[in-house]
């Protein structure tokens, strides 16, 4: 009897803290493909530069959740100039430095002080496709400030993605999950080669 009950517990318990999601276009590619499923986590304690969290789109008329990669924590700075994206660690142009020698990133010497230019591309895949037209949004962006509270949220294929660069940066309570596991689709790499074959 209380091995039942601590099971029936133990599923309740999942089901309430747990979501499973498939990824639907092509703003995450290539980490993440059409097909995909993810598992995500409603309590998490944190969160990091580069965790993918799933969150609300506040300009989707049908209210979807979107899954986007977090580039800039509270505090942080960043702009963007020809597509390329740049990051000051909690505006603070010496962290920012000491974590690109750190972590073999390229620091980039501004009016402003040192920037980490494109610091997701090495580990975590962000792609162009240069062959794209794409608007304003996506290739210039002021130099700014996270508020306390927000995160900058983007998807990992930055030519095509809907994300923080139109609508700003996302209010913690926007953050419904973070995912902690992928489970890619199978043979998702002739998948991944159709679609570089096509971009290039």
């Amino acid at each position: 009897m209380k091995k039942t009950v601590f099971l029936t517990a133990l599923i309740l318990i999942l089901l309430y803290t747990l979501r499973i999601y498939k990824i639907e276009g092509t703003s995450m590619n290539y980490g993440l493909t059409d097909g995909d499923i993810v598992l995500s986590s409603r309590y998490f304690s944190s969160v990091q530069r580069g965790d993918l969290l799933v969150v609300r789109h506040p300009l989707d008329p049908e209210n979807r959740l979107y899954i986007k990669r977090c580039t800039a924590l509270p505090g942080d700075r960043f702009f963007q100039k020809k597509r390329a994206f740049y990051l000051q660690v909690e505006g603070t142009s010496t962290k920012t430095k000491a974590l690109a020698d750190t972590y073999d990133l390229q620091a980039v010497s501004t009016s402003n002080g040192y920037f980490l230019k494109e610091p997701y591309r090495k580990y975590y895949g962000v792609v162009h496709n240069w062959n794209l037209e794409v608007p304003q949004e996506l290739t210039e962006l002021p130099l700014q400030s996270v508020p306390p509270g927000h995160y900058m949220m983007m998807g990992d294929f930055r030519d095509n993605s809907a994300d923080s660069r139109f609508f700003g940066a996302v209010p913690e309570g926007w953050l419904t999950s973070k995912v902690f596991y992928i489970l890619k689709k199978p043979k998702a790499w002739f998948t991944l080669i159709r679609i570089k074959e096509a971009d290039e």
